[in-house]
């Protein structure tokens, strides 16, 4: 059978942090290991299905006011096991706006290092 494939709206940076995400009868916590704007590849301790929409806090290291980001909806667009792609539904301006701060954080981070390597 084939595979249906989308194009990713943004470019997602290799990070790690810690998430949670609340189902109507559980509660998840993981791993996140991609992350863009638009979306997020992670790995939790219990499994979603494609469709499933839910709160998601992301546990950003930067100098926000929280620990945690509240990302209001999020919705599963695939997944493998305990492992998952996840899409921002609903996010409110401050909390995006947060987020793309700590993505251009990050990548400027990687960028320097990169460039560093290079000139070694």
């Amino acid at each position: 059978m084939a595979r249906a494939y989308a194009v990713r709206a943004g470019q997602r940076i290799s990070v790690r942090c810690p998430f949670l995400y609340h189902g109507e009868e559980f509660h998840g916590k993981g791993q996140l290991w991609d992350l863009s704007a638009s979306g997020w590849r992670a790995t939790g301790d219990h499994p979603v299905a494609p469709g499933m929409s839910m709160p998601v806090y992301l546990e950003l290291a930067d100098d926000g006011e929280s620990k945690y980001l509240l990302i209001d909806s999020a919705i599963v667009r695939w997944s493998n096991g305990r492992d998952a792609g996840w899409e921002i539904r609903t996010i409110d301006a401050t909390s995006r706006a947060r987020l793309i701060r700590f993505l251009e954080q990050v990548q400027d981070e990687l960028s320097c290092q990169l460039v560093e390597a290079r000139s070694r």
